[in-house]
């Protein structure tokens, strides 16, 4: 009887720990629906605000504001994580993204 409670004992401290193992895996950005908060228009006048020069209108500065902070970071964090971004200066982005 003592080995059927190890056995259910370890099944459980396996089935919590894939738990938190999947935990870590959930990506913030579809966890909040960052991407669904923004038109794709006022996705890319803010992406070339950062990552060139431009201007946010006072529509996209709105969707930007109630897209949040979090999701703001989330994005530019994950957009410089891309190889295709990566010889930008990071902290000059970072530093462009929080004027917006």
């Amino acid at each position: 009887m003592s080995s059927f409670n190890v056995y259910v004992v370890f099944g459980l401290l396996t089935i919590m720990a894939s738990g938190v193992v999947m935990a870590r895996d959930v990506d913030p950005i579809k966890a909040n629906n960052c991407e669904t908060k923004m038109t794709l228009h006022c996705v890319i006048e803010v992406f070339t605000s950062i990552f060139k020069t431009g201007i946010v209108t006072d529509n996209c500065c709105i969707e930007l504001i109630g897209l949040g902070q979090f999701c703001h970071d989330a994005l530019i964090k994950k957009t410089l994580q891309n190889p295709l971004f990566k010889n930008n200066d990071t902290s000059v982005i970072l530093s462009r993204g929080a004027q917006l």
